[in-house]
């Protein structure tokens, strides 16, 4: 897919392994004359593809292992339990369904799809509630707030968002040095280019960025964490520093500064994006505190919801320009800012309300995409940075719906199949464990062993 035509198709020269091609004078495959293009094109996939023919093989079997790791549960089953009010499984349904969109909006905005009026029907529509469904997030991380000492807050956010921030930015690092060198065949290149990669991922860039004329390429979607880190730590900071009738200014205030930031210079590890999120941390906040999302929403907070959602579309289509949080991009400025709260809250009410109604295989599903949403915002990370993918529409130029979906479908597939992986890493047979696994694992066998000895008697000794 990402290499020259002639470079991965090689075989032997009386091979008959799909009708329609030949061995060409080069000792390449040639699609014969007369084939249409979606034929040729399937077959230059399944032939680019073949000399991988083990590594899919026993991906394929690793996959049907995860299936097969039966424990009395079936996979989307499993760890499942009731999503009731203020449970931790209340926003599996809207991790989930965020997960597919994101995957599906980066594919997407690769294959630009121009209609009148010169907006594209790929790379914007679909982006218009983007921040918005950010800011549903960003609310349901601020529904499990817990007001603490700043210290202890600082301690914990390392701790639970730090070390995955950095073991994927070293695989990124690694695999993108790897794919760039196995594509262009020139290692300078590859290293110059996995340098601005880690450079940016070292300092926290949401976006590519230029400081003292060196450009560094941003961390990818990672920039979402450290986002999440700085603003637990300024919410957390403002509730106790600040009395409680001054802390909706507060908030405010924060999200003011740090949009006024992007005005005038890119900071480094996200801290801008930090400061703007506050409000979205607040509502969540505020929305368990007065349990918002345990009943049904009032006529008034509806229609606020609904001329918020209204306001969204209105401005994107006068601007012709949609909000980006990376980017540091609004279309109304800080107006823009409130009304992707109140979309962002509306979408998350709507959610949940679908979540605890409607109950199949399909939400079940959905609903485990969400339970591992850490495990594969970290992998799309690796992947959509990594993996040259921009040069898939190259290939695709005549058939860009063709290449959007199969794009979509491996990176979606590969990305569910390896966390799936990392998450029954334990159960699969070729997993070596480790000493200390492999000890827990003897002593009840031990134990047993002992209580099962016969008892011994000695004669005492005079």
């Amino acid at each position: 897919l990402f290499f020259p035509s002639g470079s991965l198709c090689r075989l032997p020269r009386n091979s008959a392994l799909l009708p329609g091609f030949f061995i060409g004078k080069d000792n390449n495959c040639h699609p014969t004359v007369g084939n249409s293009k979606l034929t040729v094109c399937t077959k230059s996939i399944i032939l680019a593809l073949y000399p991988y023919k083990w590594i899919i093989f026993y991906c394929m079997r690793l996959l049907v292992t995860c299936f097969r790791t039966a424990q009395g549960r079936t996979l989307f089953m499993e760890g499942t339990r009731p999503s009731t009010v203020n449970s931790i499984g209340m926003f599996d349904m809207l991790k989930g369904m965020g997960m597919i969109t994101i995957v599906l909006a980066h594919t997407a905005e690769l294959y630009p799809m121009q209609i009148s009026g010169g907006l594209s029907l790929t790379a914007f529509f679909p982006f218009i509630y983007r921040e918005a469904l950010m800011a549903a997030f960003f609310i349901a991380s601020g529904y499990g707030f817990r007001k603490r000492s700043i210290g202890k807050c600082i301690q914990q956010q390392l701790r639970a968002l730090l070390k995955p921030y950095c073991i994927t930015a070293v695989c990124t690092s690694l695999l993108h040095l790897l794919c760039h060198y196995m594509a262009f065949h020139y290692f300078p290149s590859s290293v110059t280019e996995t340098l601005k990669v880690a450079g940016g991922f070292l300092l926290g860039l949401p976006h590519t960025t230029t400081y003292a004329g060196q450009q560094f390429f941003s961390t990818g979607p990672m920039w979402y964490l450290l986002s999440l880190l700085i603003g637990w730590v300024l919410l957390d900071a403002i509730l106790n520093i600040f009395p409680e009738k001054y802390t909706h200014w507060a908030v405010l205030g924060i999200m003011l500064l740090g949009w006024g930031t992007t005005l005038v210079w890119e900071l480094p590890f996200s801290l801008s994006q930090g400061a703007v999120i506050v409000p979205y941390l607040y509502i969540g906040y505020l929305a368990k505190k007065n349990r918002w999302l345990d009943k049904p929403l009032p006529r008034r907070t509806l229609y606020i919801l609904l001329g918020g959602t209204a306001l969204t579309t209105v401005g994107a289509l006068l601007a012709q320009s949609t909000d980006c949080i990376s980017m540091g991009e609004w279309t109304l400025g800080p107006l823009s800012i409130l009304l992707d709260a109140v979309t962002g809250l509306g979408i998350l009410s709507i959610v949940i309300w679908f979540q605890r109604r409607v109950e199949n295989v399909v939400t079940h599903a959905i609903q485990a995409i969400g339970r591992r949403s850490l495990f594969i915002f970290c992998v799309h990370t690796v992947e959509l940075t990594a993996i040259p993918w921009y040069l898939m529409p190259q290939k695709f130029a005549a058939h860009p719906v063709l290449g959007m979906v199969l794009q979509f479908t491996l990176s979606l597939g590969s990305t569910l199949l390896i966390c799936e992986l990392l998450v029954r890493r334990r159960d699969l047979k070729f997993w070596l464990p480790s000493r200390r696994e492999q000890k827990a694992a003897e002593a009840p066998r031990r134990r047993s062993a002992r209580a099962e000895a016969p008892e011994r008697h000695f004669a005492a000794k005079h």
